[in-house]
């Protein structure tokens, strides 16, 4: 087992080859560019509210909310308080 802890700053938690999990700290009214990833990804709110867009989707997630995307999924974030999320991309083998 290993144990990883996040804090009050955006960075990797933890990194392999199929995996990386991202702390994202985003204060209200910060805004993270569309962008897209060739990962599965699984978002995951710890703190406040978040508008998450995909394409012509928007869904407002908050701490028991989670976003699961496909990989190459065009999608952005706007922090509507101070908040806090755990991004978990990887891999996915058939």
């Amino acid at each position: 087992m290993e144990v990883y802890t996040g804090g009050a700053k955006t960075g990797n938690l933890f990194q392999k080859e199929n995996q990386i999990v991202t702390d994202l700290v985003l204060p209200k009214g910060e805004a993270t560019p569309e962008h897209a990833v060739p990962y599965t990804v699984v978002v995951v709110p710890v703190k406040g509210r978040l508008i998450f867009t995909a394409g012509d989707q928007e869904e407002e997630i908050y701490p028991g909310r989670i976003i699961r995307m496909e990989p190459e999924e065009h999608h952005a974030l706007l922090a509507l308080e101070d908040s806090e999320v755990i991004v978990v991309k990887s891999l996915l083998y058939a």
